[in-house]
């Protein structure tokens, strides 16, 4: 049996491989990985009288290699509250609102500290999705983060010296 065949059946769920198979080839054509980037913002922070989203993790942008393909974006956030407040995310990816449709959602994610685990703990924001690129011009994502009352911890939970972790998006482009 062909090694191309063994990696076949074994995609398709029919066997698994064995030995060390080799391919050779070109790798050319519609998924092929064109160029990735991780921008990860480990400063942890806060902001007094957060109850309007800001910017607050301003992840740069990403300039793709081609003209015309896809950018996969998987992005994670950490941001907290004050003790009784809700915490709210915004993902802005490449100047749109990344918000679900069918209803008017004003945040992304968003979770209410109502116990002593907001002192030590926060809950990240994660996202994926694509951006088509028509155009190879430069892909923006920013985080904005608000607070119903109080201040908002960025990469860190309420109590500094419990729990905290860098931000982080990764972007891989991908050919159509």
């Amino acid at each position: 049996m062909s090694r191309a065949r063994v990696l076949a059946d074994f995609v398709g769920g029919t066997t698994t491989i064995s030995g060390n198979p080799t391919f050779t080839g070109s790798t050319s054509g519609a998924g092929k990985v064109l160029k990735t980037a991780v921008s990860e913002i480990t400063a942890s922070t806060s902001r007094s009288s957060a109850t309007s989203f800001a910017d607050d993790l301003d992840f740069g942008s990403f300039t793709p290699s081609a003209t015309a393909s896809t950018i996969l974006i998987y992005g994670v956030a950490n941001l907290d509250s004050d003790s009784s407040n809700y915490c709210q995310y915004k993902w802005v990816i490449d100047g749109t609102d990344y918000l679900s449709t069918g209803s008017t959602p004003f945040c992304t994610h968003q979770f209410y500290s109502s116990t002593s685990l907001n002192n030590n703990g926060f809950m990240p924001s994660t996202i994926f999705t694509s951006v088509s690129n028509t155009d190879g011009g430069a892909i923006t994502v920013v985080c904005q983060g608000k607070v119903n009352g109080g201040i908002l911890y960025v990469n860190r939970s309420r109590n500094a010296s419990q729990g905290g972790s860098p931000s982080t998006v990764l972007f891989m482009e991908v050919s159509n």
